[in-house]
């Protein structure tokens, strides 16, 4: 039974519009053999989640039991949780950058809220729940042992915002992305959490195991990025053995095109004016597996509805805006579709070193369209990229400022969306198109192909990257490194 405990929940116009157009381009068999190099072994936390949602739709009762096997030290005294909807509740920052305040809120400014009821577990001493804002610390009664497991039980209610983001409801879905207590990466000694941050994406998680059962209005359209196993009336069950995130969409008057081929099924969740975008989407399936290798899973999911920016993705699903005109739908789907590589399947740290995972999902982008011999079009987003780079250091020079466009800088250390624009979208991206060039698209992707099976579900430092890249015998690494750091435009 859920158990009340008290809890206190008390540049320039050109350029901005270049962002929000821009701004997310925001079979197993083969990875059974890419884990092995990828030095993967079973994840260490295993989520086991229980959702109810109400007809009202911005209400939703979670219950969760995450179990953690100690993989990272000898002994641990405690285990540290991030908790995004804490970034949600606008008692701290808004969880948008100023200039998409609008852009997030159409409805007007609101804040979401929640409320736990329970946060323990037999090994729990104390649980300190977002008393930094979004992080939750469960203080172990003894420290667990290397290979040692626990179990933290989570009970607790969700209000949603009424927004345009990746996290909360709108007049067409409810949009639950990132909504649970997630183990934070162990690296170096400690727990890495890193506070919601408002610029880009701030999520740098191993992959786990999860397991769903959803409640919900049984005419409900849903899709989730672990596939479904069961469903019996209102409830619907899911699992996947690897996933870095679990996303879930509902809508009560979505249609959902399912198209297949290729060894892939994607599902696409739109209004009835977006079917056309399941081929896009199995089209990029189709060309990156041929260039990269096959993703883990063979089922992919699409999402059109209201959003701030282009597009977001998350493991096996993406969120796409469906206010993006017809022009701009396309290279979106193949954007977000390239990060089932450069984000899900192949992890990379998104706050120190966001350009890694965009660098690759642009310049894929690029690829998509070369390979469907619209060549034209690639070239347009090279200017594209290329102008906006140039306008930006032009229009930052003649103000006197320095040290522009510098890779090497964590996503927190950026001025605002427009510098991360420039940085990491566009100067990236360009980087990793010299380097093609240089050792010819077909040895960049080769390249990458051994970048992808070496880690696998796993995690890749830049340098373990650019090592990989270095295979390839064309010294791919090396030119790649030199396109990023040998000028920091100053």
């Amino acid at each position: 039974m859920r158990e009340e405990i008290a809890i206190s929940n008390n540049m320039t116009k050109k350029i901005l519009n270049v962002i929000f157009a821009a701004l997310a381009l925001s079979p197993l068999l083969c990875f059974a053999q890419c884990t092995a190099d990828a030095e993967t072994s079973s994840p260490s936390a295993r989520y086991e989640l229980s959702v109810k949602a109400d007809e009202s739709e911005n209400s939703i009762s979670v219950d969760m039991t995450v179990t953690v096997k100690n993989t990272f030290a000898d002994n641990l005294d405690s285990l540290v949780f991030a908790f995004y909807p804490d970034a949600f509740t606008l008692k701290t920052p808004l969880p948008v950058d100023p200039a998409f305040t609008d852009a997030a809120y159409p409805y007007g400014l609101n804040a979401g809220s929640y409320s736990f009821l329970q946060a323990g577990g037999r090994d729990v001493k104390r649980v300190s729940l977002c008393e930094t804002p979004c992080r939750i610390e469960a203080f172990l009664s003894s420290p667990l042992g290397y290979g040692q497991s626990t179990e933290i039980v989570f009970s607790y209610d969700l209000t949603l915002p009424v927004c345009a983001t990746r996290y909360g409801c709108n007049d067409f879905s409810v949009n639950l992305t990132w909504f649970y207590p997630v183990l934070c990466r162990y690296k170096d000694g400690e727990f890495a959490f890193e506070e919601y941050c408002p610029t880009g994406d701030p999520f740098a998680f191993d992959c786990a195991e999860y397991g769903l059962s959803l409640d919900c209005p049984q005419d409900w359209q849903v899709l989730c990025s672990a596939p479904q196993t069961e469903k019996d009336g209102t409830v619907r069950k899911y699992r996947s053995e690897h996933l870095r995130d679990l996303a879930i969409f509902m809508s009560p008057e979505a249609q959902i095109t399912t198209l297949s081929g290729d060894g892939y099924t994607v599902n696409v969740m739109h209004d009835g004016s977006r079917a056309y975008a399941a081929k896009y989407a199995l089209d990029a399936l189709t060309i990156f597996s041929s260039a990269f290798g096959d993703l883990p899973s063979d089922e992919y999911s699409l999402v059109f509805t209201p959003f701030m920016t282009a597009g977001a993705e998350f493991s096996n699903a993406a969120m796409i805006s469906s206010s993006l005109p017809f022009s701009e739908t396309e290279k979106t789907v193949a954007h977000e579709t390239a990060h089932q590589w450069w984000y899900y399947a192949v992890g990379s740290d998104q706050v120190s070193a966001p350009w890694q995972d965009e660098a690759l999902a642009q310049w894929s982008t690029l690829l998509y369209f070369e390979k469907r011999d619209m060549r034209g079009y690639a070239d347009a987003l090279r200017k594209g990229m290329n102008d906006a780079l140039t306008d930006y250091l032009s229009t930052q020079s003649a103000l006197g400022e320095d040290g522009l466009c510098d890779v090497s800088r964590k996503i927190t250390d950026y001025r605002d969306a427009t510098d991360y624009y420039v940085t990491v979208y566009c100067k990236a991206a360009l980087a990793a198109d010299i380097c093609a060039k240089s050792v010819t698209t077909n040895e960049f992707c080769r390249a990458l192909a051994v970048y992808a099976k070496r880690y696998a579900l796993s995690f890749a430092t830049d340098e373990e990257m650019f090592a990989a890249l270095d295979e390839s015998g064309k010294g791919t690494g090396r030119l790649f490194r030199a396109a990023l750091f040998a000028a920091k435009y100053r």
